[in-house]
């Protein structure tokens, strides 16, 4: 009984203890995690794009650290943002019809057709159709209202995104070099010691 109830506890303290954001590699544009590229005069552009329910200030501070990484990695110890940006964009961009649509319109059991009338001669329009089991039909997909489960798949995942302009540089003074506006300069492995995720 004592086991059973110490499992108890500490399972439902594991429970309350919330994962840390994850710092990762985006799979591509647009995908979650970082993703950089240069730009023009030697600059470059770092992306980081939050998973779903990652707050927008965790993203930035995401984005902020992999300037510091490419900056550290390019033998640099300082960097400028010129340009910072955060955002909402779609959670996919590469989402398709079948997985936002469901089996219904993705080549299951019911297909849509071209809306060929058919046997509803005598059948107003809208009105329900054996021919077509997902609802009314006045032709291609169904026609009458559009069903709230269906405007609810395609409504678009909003997730946070950060776009930083970044130039790397020795010193500060070259940064600073031809700028009208000073810019935001860092030292790139401060900006790592404080950002980088504790394990």
């Amino acid at each position: 009984m004592k086991a059973f109830v110490l499992f108890a506890i500490v399972v439902s303290v594991s429970g309350c203890v919330t994962a840390a954001p994850s710092y990762q590699a985006a799979a591509g544009p647009g995908g979650v995690g970082y993703y950089a590229s240069p730009a023009a005069d030697g600059r470059m552009t770092v992306t980081y794009t939050g998973a779903e329910s990652m707050p927008s200030e965790q993203v930035a501070r995401f984005a902020f650290l992999r300037a510091a990484e490419l900056t550290v990695a390019a033998g640099q110890p300082v960097f400028a943002v010129l340009e910072t940006r955060t955002h909402q964009v779609e959670a996919s961009r590469t989402s398709s019809l079948s997985s936002r649509a469901g089996p219904n319109l993705s080549g299951g059991s019911v297909s849509a057709g071209t809306g060929s009338p058919g046997d509803q001669s005598g059948g107003a329009p809208g009105v329900s159709s054996p021919s077509v089991p997902t609802g009314p039909s006045t032709g291609g997909f169904g026609g009458g209202d559009v069903p709230y489960q269906m405007l609810e798949r395609w409504q678009p995942r909003q997730v946070n995104q950060t776009v930083l302009l970044v130039q790397m540089a020795a010193d500060r003074e070259t940064l600073l070099r031809g700028q009208t506006n000073p810019p935001q300069i860092f030292a790139a492995k401060d900006v790592i010691a404080e950002i980088t995720p504790k394990k």
